[in-house]
């Protein structure tokens, strides 16, 4: 997990699709949130622990390598996921809010089109 202070950012896009609009300022109380997506490994831990049905696409060979990030989770899933893990480890653990998700992901970098700047993935560096 990584702790995420708390603080003002400037929330949305003006250049983006209509529900990204208006640019506002958001407050969010410090959270912490984890530095990795969840893995088919741990994923499925919990589909076998919880008898929990598995997600569409879930034997899809192009996505269940055991360290691949799991895929085709809809919103309740993931919520009954955070519900058994807190359960399994005696931590609480649940989903960001859409506020906290976005000062996450944009790394402090207020204003930008992406979290690395404003330059499209295909012109980036390689």
């Amino acid at each position: 997990m990584v702790n995420i202070p708390s603080g003002d950012f400037l929330m949305g896009c003006s250049s983006g699709a209509d529900n990204e609009r208006p640019v506002h300022p958001v407050f969010v109380d410090e959270f912490a949130i984890g530095r990795f997506a969840v893995t088919i490994r741990l994923y499925r831990f919990f589909l076998e622990t919880a008898q929990h049905p598995a997600p569409p696409g879930w034997n899809n060979p192009h996505f269940n390598h055991p360290d691949q990030p799991v895929t085709s989770v809809n919103w309740f899933d993931a919520n009954d996921y955070c519900a058994w893990l807190s359960k399994e480890t005696g931590k609480i653990y649940r989903l960001p809010t859409e506020a906290e998700w976005e000062r996450a992901a944009r790394g402090g970098l207020d204003g930008k089109l992406y979290t690395w700047g404003d330059e499209p993935p295909h012109l980036q560096p390689k």
